[in-house]
């Protein structure tokens, strides 16, 4: 067997891997690893900087409009969600380090953790489920980061007197990151984990001081009235922003010690709660309703507004051909094709970011997409799926010889239901509203039919 690498890197983009790839590890030839530690991986500190740069991204542009539809106490919402996401955390972390103990695969690599961990809770069912909510979740990324960089792109060229729609901003937008997604995965993280976490935080700071002095020379700051239609699309937001499950078991497989990933996650999520909050309360409480649903979009014009856009263009950029490339090498493999550099790749891959232009082009919204993606697979994968995992997993190791038992207590049991229940429900009325917002009003007209659509909102 090759050597052993622990880049995080192939792990989590080399990805998705089917049984009868030939890269995928053999049951046989993991016996030399039962015994063997992950030498050289992540120290607890660098692992939540990976975590915490990983999910610091779009979703956080989004938070202040959010808000919006909710009133003030949209806030505990940020709360709400910041504490569960610590719990169900670190249970599917817990859920790792029970099957370490009971399966030898789980000692060695795992090219494909979180759908590994579905399988091993329920069966094929578990993993086909899993592996469907994350290529949905990335790829609804995917689409989210073409709006997203077409409106960053649209105000940094404004301020060098180029003007063109948001519909041909998405076009350009998608020809660049072509090319970008043909080629293999970047060799060492360090930069964009770093990278990612350092640019939005700076860019939120900037942020945070503009639209304050903003406020100051507004006459009347007006709230709308908190709703029931605004609080679920704050639901689906604000789980978006918290879209980083799908990576956590990722993370958690290349640390020197797998055991100790709950203090890394914890450690990530008080990061973005301590960006989140006054984020969210800034945007908030500076401009109320003249927030708009990606925040850059209400700065007022200068040094300051551009240097942001640049910042967070440079960031998802970079990020989206990592975010797009599990999804796509897990069709490849379905397709059949080879996993070298080839042409036939470079024409399913061009397909693929031609697809998501055209969602895109269809639902010309950062708001709407991102609601639509938060509501459904990030509410399955942060939500739902951990807790269940977790308790259908711990029950497994109960009367199993050599298997240290993990007995659940009442209250951790009844907390899990009802972190399930909550998402199931939040959820599915929060995708309902998204479905509701793309079909209504602002949203019925898309690119390719009336190319001179503008930034829409998320219609609170």
């Amino acid at each position: 067997m090759a050597p052993r690498t622990n880049s995080f890197t192939q792990i989590v983009l080399d990805p998705l891997l089917h049984s009868s790839h030939p890269d995928k590890l053999e049951l046989n030839n993991l016996v030399p690893l039962q015994t063997e530690m992950v030498r050289g991986g992540l120290s607890i500190l660098t692992a939540s900087i990976f975590l915490a740069g990983e999910m610091a991204g779009s979703g956080v542009l989004a938070l202040p409009y959010a808000i919006l539809g909710t009133g003030w106490t949209g806030l505990f919402l940020i709360v709400f969600f910041t504490i569960n996401s610590l719990f169900t955390g670190t249970r599917l972390g817990l859920c790792w380090t029970m099957l370490e103990d009971r399966y030898d695969e789980f000692k060695g690599e795992i090219r494909d953790p979180y759908p590994a961990i579905g399988e091993k809770a329920f069966g094929k069912i578990g993993r086909i489920v899993s592996l469907i909510c994350i290529c949905i979740t990335l790829y609804g990324g995917g689409c989210v980061f073409i709006v997203l960089i077409s409106q960053l792109l649209s105000g940094v060229m404004a301020a060098a007197n180029v003007h063109l729609t948001i519909c041909v901003w998405m076009v350009v937008t998608a020809a660049v990151l072509t090319p970008l997604t043909w080629f293999g995965t970047p060799k060492d993280f360090w930069p964009i984990a770093v990278g990612a976490l350092v640019t939005t935080v700076t860019a939120c700071v900037l942020i945070m001081v503009n639209v304050s002095l903003e406020s100051q020379q507004l006459e009347k700051v007006e709230y709308p009235p908190a709703s029931a239609h605004g609080f679920f699309q704050a639901f689906g937001s604000i789980m978006f922003a918290f879209a980083g499950a799908s990576t956590f078991p990722t993370i958690q497989a290349d640390m020197k010690d797998r055991g100790q990933f709950k203090y890394a996650a914890i450690i990530a999520i008080l990061i973005l709660f301590v960006i989140y909050f006054p984020m969210a309360a800034v945007g908030y409480f500076s401009l109320g309703s003249l927030v708009e649903d990606n925040i850059v979009l209400s700065m007022t014009d200068g040094w300051e507004k551009v240097t942001v856009e640049v910042m967070l263009l440079l960031h998802l950029v970079t990020a989206f051909p990592i975010i797009t490339n599990p999804p796509a090498q897990m069709f490849e493999e379905i397709l059949g094709l080879p996993t070298t550099f080839n042409i036939r790749r470079c024409i399913f891959r061009s397909a693929s970011v031609f697809f998501l232009l055209f969602v895109a082009e269809s639902i010309p919204s950062f708001g709407a997409i991102l609601n639509l993606v938060g509501g459904s697979t990030v509410t399955l994968l942060t939500f739902v799926f951990p807790p269940l995992f977790y308790m259908r997993i711990a029950d497994a190791t109960i009367g199993v010889k050599g298997v240290q038992e993990r007995k659940i207590p009442m209250w951790e049991r009844i907390y899990c239901w009802f972190l399930i229940i909550v998402g199931i429900a939040g959820g599915c009325l929060a995708t309902y509203n998204a479905v509701l917002s793309i079909v209504d009003s602002d949203f019925s007209t898309p690119c390719y039919i009336n190319s001179n659509v503008t930034v829409s909102g998320g219609g609170h």
